[in-house]
């Protein structure tokens, strides 16, 4: 009997924990490879699990919004984000990631707002500066959107991209 018992204990499923672990460690490799669907997919199985623990359930809620963003699906990348950040209301990278889905969506106003409590968290920041340099160029306010892109390349002097942008909007 206590052989059987054994075997019973072994034939158990795992728990249902470390199948949400394993879903969310998918969704980021997906994430990271560009296969945005894919981890869409892994992302929801993660999170509709109710097994993650809140770091990784804002993780998983960031993931799945850049997937969303990157496949075009703004609203849905905005609604993450804000479930995240009703778990973590002083996390500046998410106030980042909504004011830049937002900027995109031509919700200029909100993006704005975003970022300002992003910086406001996070004042070393550079990316937020740099976010918020898009917004007022998006606003066709280059003479702001300048300054701000400036003050992201301060932050991080050796970031192409930044010396980039403020070269391209020189150039104008």
């Amino acid at each position: 009997m206590a052989v059987s018992l054994g075997a019973l204990v072994l034939a158990l499923p795992a728990p249902a924990f470390a199948d949400a672990i394993g879903d969310n460690n998918l969704c980021y490799a997906q994430f990271v490879t560009g296969d945005n669907k894919a981890a869409i997919g892994y992302c929801t199985k993660a999170i509709d699990s109710g097994e993650l623990s809140e770091p990784d359930l804002i993780a998983a809620l960031i993931n799945r919004g850049v997937a969303y963003k990157n496949t075009g699906d703004l609203e849905a990348a905005v609604a993450d984000y804000t479930a995240a950040l009703r778990i973590a209301p002083r996390d500046s990278l998410i106030y980042r990631n909504r004011a830049n889905a937002r900027r995109e969506m031509g919700d200029y106003d909100a993006a704005l707002a975003d970022i300002g409590r992003a910086i406001e968290l996070d004042p070393e920041s550079a990316a937020a500066w740099y976010v918020r340099g898009a917004i007022m160029e998006a606003r066709s306010d280059m003479v702001s959107a300048r300054k701000f892109y400036m003050t992201a390349l301060g932050l991080e002097p050796d970031n192409q991209a930044y010396k980039d942008k403020i070269l391209g909007l020189d150039a104008q």
